[in-house]
């Protein structure tokens, strides 16, 4: 068997991922939380379908129709990701510290690489159990109509990659922060400002520009600003509903990468919204992870330290 082989296998068969994936699905808030998610899910399905039929049922046709009740649902369920994915994931090390038995994990046998790996998959296996559950009732709302496959796909693909990123970063100030109440509320508020913050302030910047280039020779659809790019819920609409939206490039997405939301340069390829904004969140997972195993790390380290410095003190 190869090294690469030998280190695949680690982080399959990881034991934190076996003790907490076990421990959720036991008890009874898994499927307490299941029925929440699907009957909210349920609830807004309705609501739009109702709204949809009541008000201008006679002026759309059952494909706009579909297209709008699963644009509802989509968006409904990104925000739920939302809402679930920092409390899952904010008290995995915390919750460990609080219990006194993070200690015991970092002197154990286990790389902190393996352990962070572990509490993330098993905060977004969870995540991911709710998204696979609501799967049916977006399977109703397709046959309606107004919804290819690939849309479908991009849905799924955008709301998988949020729930990662979210609890990646729920992950990290869960590392960093030693109370797990105190980091549930850094990473609601963070993701309040990433979905709902990037949201507002980058539409009311798009606007703006449009504003002040406004003319003849500009066209009807303005370029987004680079902080819509990192928005899900902007990258979702912009797929569901065919928003017209001006060319981006791969200059205006290199800012975004590096936390510096600039204007961009009108450079490289044409790169779609929802694309751009896959890109970001992988960065953000990986930056968050390597920050959660550094501070392991460095956990440890004292953890060995400590014990030699007792005995040279009682010498």
């Amino acid at each position: 068997m190869t090294h690469g082989a030998r280190q695949l296998r680690r982080l399959v068969r990881n034991p934190v991922i076996v003790k907490d994936g076990l421990s959720r699905v036991r008890s009874w808030r898994a499927p307490a939380a299941m029925g929440l998610y699907l009957g909210l899910l349920g609830l807004f399905a309705y609501l739009a379908f109702a709204v949809q039929v009541g008000t201008a049922g006679s002026q759309l046709g059952f494909a706009q129709i579909g297209r709008n009740v699963f644009t509802v649902l989509a968006v409904v369920q990104l925000a739920l990701v939302c809402l679930f994915a920092p409390a899952v994931a904010a008290g995995a090390i915390s919750g460990e510290s609080e219990r006194q038995t993070l200690d015991v994990l970092l002197v154990s046998s286990m790389t902190p690489f393996a352990i962070v790996w572990g509490k993330l998959v098993t905060s977004v296996a969870y995540i991911l159990l709710l998204i696979s559950v609501a799967v049916p009732l977006f399977a109703t709302v397709f046959l309606f109509g107004g919804i290819d496959l690939g849309q479908f796909m991009v849905t799924q693909v955008l709301t998988v990659t949020t729930a990662l990123a979210v609890g990646a970063v729920s992950l990290f100030f869960s590392t960093f922060m030693r109370r797990t109440l105190l980091a549930t509320v850094v990473a609601y508020g963070l993701t309040f400002a990433g979905t709902v913050g990037t949201l507002v302030i980058g539409a009311l910047l798009t606007a703006l520009e449009a504003v002040q280039r406004s003319g003849p020779s500009v066209p009807r659809s303005p370029a987004p600003h680079p902080l819509l790019l990192a928005n899900p819920i902007f990258a979702m609409v912009t797929v569901l509903q065919t928003i017209p939206m001006g060319s981006v490039t791969l200059g205006k997405v290199l800012p975004l990468l590096v936390l510096s939301p600039a204007s961009g340069s009108a450079f490289g390829p044409v790169v779609q919204p929802w694309l751009a904004t896959v890109l970001v969140q992988a960065v953000l997972v990986t930056a968050s992870v390597l920050g959660s195993v550094r501070m392991l790390r460095g956990r440890r380290i004292l953890r060995r330290l400590r014990p030699r410095r007792i005995r040279s003190a009682a010498t």
